[in-house]
């Protein structure tokens, strides 16, 4: 069976942006089966500051997606997050508390950024 709605996507190739290192490509690296990037300063060549980005982490709200299929029939949960809850809530769901497959992750940032 074959689905149409299906995309693929081709391999993003990190050039620009926050993965920009002096012209330099990022190295990708590998923890535990994830990769990713290890970002020593911004875009600006400027290093990062811990109490900004804990700052900026605390005020983002996060939309999580659930879907719960009872047997009977299937749900959508969504789950509105404040930034300083968001571990506490993936604690509950590892631990089974909140069941169910998670859809979809939005991350919603603060309107006075700039």
């Amino acid at each position: 069976m074959k689905d149409d709605k299906i995309k693929h996507f081709p391999t993003r190739k990190i050039k620009t942006g926050f993965f920009n290192n002096k012209n330099k490509l990022a190295e990708i690296q590998s923890f535990e089966g994830f990769e990713y990037v290890k970002l020593k300063k911004d875009v600006n060549g400027i290093s990062f500051n811990k109490k900004a980005l804990e700052d900026f982490a605390l005020n983002l709200k996060y939309t999580i997606s659930i879907m719960k299929d009872t047997g009977n029939d299937v749900f959508l949960y969504e789950y509105f997050i404040d930034g300083s809850e968001i571990n506490r809530f993936f604690k509950l769901y590892i631990d089974g508390t909140i069941d169910g497959a998670i859809v979809q992750i939005e991350k919603h940032t603060p309107d006075n950024l700039a």
